[in-house]
């Protein structure tokens, strides 16, 4: 049986994936994400903190303020890999934790979903 040179032949060059603006925004991107990504499951981590401790009811004013910035950080950084919806998580907990919002039974609830959603969002990256 005729082998085919071309097939399985190392040296045959492989087709390469044409370099444009978009694909370089995506690998920079990735890039990117893969330099920040303790930092991001950090501040994720600071959220689920204070989730957790107005679930159990002891969100200490200092934990309250620390996970509205790091919401406040995710929500400005999501977006520039692609990730609106985790955007829109972050400012909502940003907003539900911000100063002067009640934080009832309702919030936590609240909180805890859309946690649970920026968490999956994160884990599972930009596109």
């Amino acid at each position: 049986m005729p082998s085919n040179p071309k097939s399985g032949d190392p040296a045959s060059p492989s087709p390469e994936v044409p370099s444009t603006p978009q694909t370089q925004a995506l690998s920079s991107a990735a890039r990117v994400w893969t330099q920040f990504h303790d930092v991001i499951f950090d501040r994720m981590a600071t959220i689920e903190t204070a989730v957790a401790a107005l679930r159990q009811g002891q969100l200490a004013d200092e934990v309250r303020k620390k996970a509205v910035m790091e919401a406040h950080r995710l929500a400005g950084s999501l977006g520039m890999f692609g990730l609106a919806e985790g955007t829109r998580l972050a400012r909502e907990i940003e907003d539900a934790l911000g100063d002067g919002a009640p934080l009832g039974p309702e919030i936590s609830r609240k909180l805890t979903e859309d946690a649970a959603g920026l968490r999956q969002i994160l884990e599972k990256g930009p596109a």
